[in-house]
């Protein structure tokens, strides 16, 4: 499989909020969308192994930016929160064929990590990480090159996504030219606006119950009435996913924001949401925790809130 990474470069500066790949997508919804919109949102699922090669790949960058002297502080956190909201993307929409499933499995810890995190005492974060990327019970077709004559027990698949190889595929990990990386820095600096996205999450919520609701009476429009349910509840947990990964800006309301975003989410877990998409809000919440630190006077400490005594 080859991966498109033509556009993985930021935006020009009059755009550069489309540098986050979860506004770029809930940017389809109209404030106030409709059964038709949010069934669209179900339907038009992202290249899912694309989005592990563009998380990875700027995870990538961010560890090497760390001994670059001409890349800001600001110009990594924004690294790392690209990276993040595209393993929310990833670990959040359902699994509907052997790539996606392929994909999710590519961004779980290696048995090396959990080593290390269980060695460490931290027993739960790499639980959360693999629960986050799980692709779950979904029915996939099979691999067209898969025979009834192929060994059961190794190796299997014969082909399929290789994250590692696309990763060595890249020429350089300066993945931006010295220009975008300063229109990363202005994209971090300005964040996002944390409590109209938590608004909107709570709105997708109460829309994704009461559809699912009015799907369970089986009427002529239960099917379609479930998939904007779906729709609803990936774009909820995706605005949660929002909140996750950016830093809380100080003189904002971005901290208070993110404890009502676990809040929220902790609520979610009485209902019959997936599992994945409850575990990839929490692992998404490691990602910028401990690097924003890196700039005291404009982001406030990450590590807040129950989350953090396990993740």
């Amino acid at each position: 499989m080859t991966i498109n990474l033509e556009h993985l470069g930021a935006q020009p500066d009059r755009d550069r909020r489309q540098a986050d790949p979860i506004a770029a997508i809930l940017t389809r919804l109209h404030d106030d969308p409709t059964i038709a919109d949010l069934i669209a949102l179900r339907a038009s699922k992202p290249d899912l192994c694309d989005a592990a090669v563009k998380a990875e790949a700027h995870r990538d960058a961010y560890g090497w930016s760390a001994s670059q002297a001409e890349v800001d502080s600001l110009a990594r956190i924004a690294l790392l929160t690209i990276a993040g909201a595209h393993a929310m993307i990833v670990a959040i929409f359902p699994a509907a064929s052997v790539d996606d499933v392929d994909a999710k499995v590519s961004l779980q810890p290696t048995r090396e990590w959990l080593s290390n995190w269980q060695g460490s005492g931290d027993f739960a974060r790499g639980r959360i990480a693999l629960a986050a990327f799980n692709p779950g019970q979904a029915t996939v077709p099979p691999r067209a090159e898969t025979t009834v004559r192929e060994s059961a027990l190794y190796p299997w698949p014969p082909q399929g996504f290789d994250l590692a190889d696309e990763i060595d595929r890249l020429a350089t990990r300066r993945i931006y030219t010295h220009e975008q990386l300063q229109v990363l820095s202005a994209f971090a600096r300005e964040g996002l606006d944390m409590q109209a996205i938590l608004e909107k999450a709570r709105d997708y919520f109460s829309a994704a119950d009461r559809l699912l609701k009015d799907a369970m009476r089986l009427g002529p429009m239960a099917h379609q009435t479930r998939l904007a349910a779906e729709g609803a509840l990936i774009a909820a947990y995706l605005s949660c996913g929002q909140i996750a990964v950016w830093p809380a800006r100080r003189g904002t309301r971005d901290r208070e924001a993110k404890l009502a975003m676990q809040a929220l989410v902790n609520g979610r877990a009485t209902t019959a949401d997936p599992l994945h998409m409850q575990a990839a809000i929490r692992h998404g919440a490691t990602f910028t925790s401990q690097v924003s630190l890196a700039e005291p006077r404009l982001f406030a400490d990450g590590r807040m809130g129950e989350w953090f005594a396990n993740v």
